[in-house]
Formats: structure tokens, C-alpha cells, sequence
């Protein structure tokens, strides 16, 4: 039955699970769960702490699906759940100070955004990757949380910013300043780090 709701929407998946279909559900959660870890990953820098909490947005979003009045935003409503859990995590005794570098094998975009150049990075084409995702890690952990979760928001997790407003609870103009102001000190950090082309 699983292999059946597959290729339903997401609007459709939701409004399954409302009347009761855990499968349609288990589908949602696997459609969703990669991209919604890898966004709790890069917001956290620490990879056990984001499994637990991308396993806990699930469980909270199965828990409140009812409460979901856009089925077809099912995106964004699960990636607000997430972030709120990740702002609980920076409030608690949780959080680790020292980020983990995060490369994920076929992720090229760390490498879209930034070309490396100079000595400070390997020129070994796996080493660079790893060395490069540990540098803009430790970039994107240094700017204020706002300005994070709105450009992982839109350049990893491909939101609008009414999206990306809907996810935070802010206007989208709001949205845009963070994100301009947020990669403006990225780029800083990235130059200071001797990056010397940035495309973010």
C-alpha cells in the first residue's frame, strides 16, 4: 500500500493522515525526513543532536497533523516545528559549542556557493569538500540565528521568502534583510578565511 501513496501530493498525503492513515504519514515523514535533517544539521552542527531532533519535528508533526489547516504546506509547517525545537536546543544546556563539520557525499552546493582558493585549502578535491563544509559551518554558527535560519531556508532548503516568513513568523521584507545582511558577514567571514571568490 506504501508503494500506492507515493506519488501522492503532499496535500493529499496530509489529508489521509488527518482521517487516520499512518502509512500516508510514514510517507510524508520519508519524503520530508532528508531535507529536514540536513536542515537541523547545518542549523546545529552536531550530528546526533540533529537526528533526535529531526526524529522529534516528525513525532510532533504526526501528533498535530489536525492542526494543519493548508495541507499543501505541509513543508514549511514541518520546518517550523524543527526550527522551534532548534531554538529550544541553543536556550538549553544541550547545545555543544564546538560545530562538526557537515559533508554529505553527492552535496555539491557547499561548492556553489563558494569557490576556494589560495593555500588554505587543500587542493585534494575531497579533502577541499570536507575542508570547505567545515569552513562555511563555522561561518554560518557565528552569524546571528535569524540570518542563519533564513539563508539555509532559501540557498539549502529552496523556500520563498513568504515561505520562509511563513516558517518564521516574521514579514518577508524582514526575510530579505536578513538574508542580505546575513550573507554580507558571511562573505566577510569567508574572506577573512581566505575564500577569496564567494557566490553567496
Amino acid at each position: 500500500m506504501g508503494g500506492k501513496l507515493s506519488p501522492l501530493s503532499d496535500a493529499e498525503l496530509v489529508a489521509q493522515s488527518q482521517r487516520g492513515n499512518i502509512e500516508a504519514f510514514n510517507s510524508l515523514a520519508a519524503r520530508w525526513n532528508e531535507g529536514l535533517y540536513r536542515f537541523i544539521r547545518r542549523m546545529l552542527g552536531n550530528d546526533e543532536e540533529a537526528q533526535d531532533i529531526c526524529q522529534e519535528a516528525l513525532v510532533k508533526a504526526y501528533q498535530n497533523i489536525d492542526r494543519l489547516r493548508d495541507p499543501a504546506k505541509f513543508s514549511s509547517w514541518v520546518h517550523h516545528i524543527a526550527l522551534n525545537l532548534c531554538r529550544d536546543w541553543h536556550r538549553s544546556s544541550r547545545r555543544k559549542m564546538d560545530p562538526q563539520p557537515y559533508y554529505e557525499e553527492g552535496d555539491h552546493h557547499d561548492l556553489q556557493i563558494v569557490e576556494a582558493r589560495g593555500d588554505q585549502i587543500s587542493t585534494d578535491h575531497e579533502a577541499e569538500r570536507t575542508s570547505l563544509s567545515d569552513v562555511l559551518q563555522s561561518v554560518f554558527v557565528q552569524l546571528p540565528m535569524e540570518q542563519r535560519t533564513a539563508i539555509l531556508l532559501r540557498e539549502y532548503q529552496g523556500f520563498s521568502s513568504q515561505e520562509i516568513a511563513q516558517i518564521t513568523g516574521v514579514p518577508p521584507a524582514t526575510v530579505r534583510t536578513r538574508i542580505f545582511y546575513g550573507l554580507k558577514s558571511a562573505r566577510k567571514m569567508l574572506l577573512e578565511r581566505g575564500i577569496t571568490e564567494a557566490y553567496l
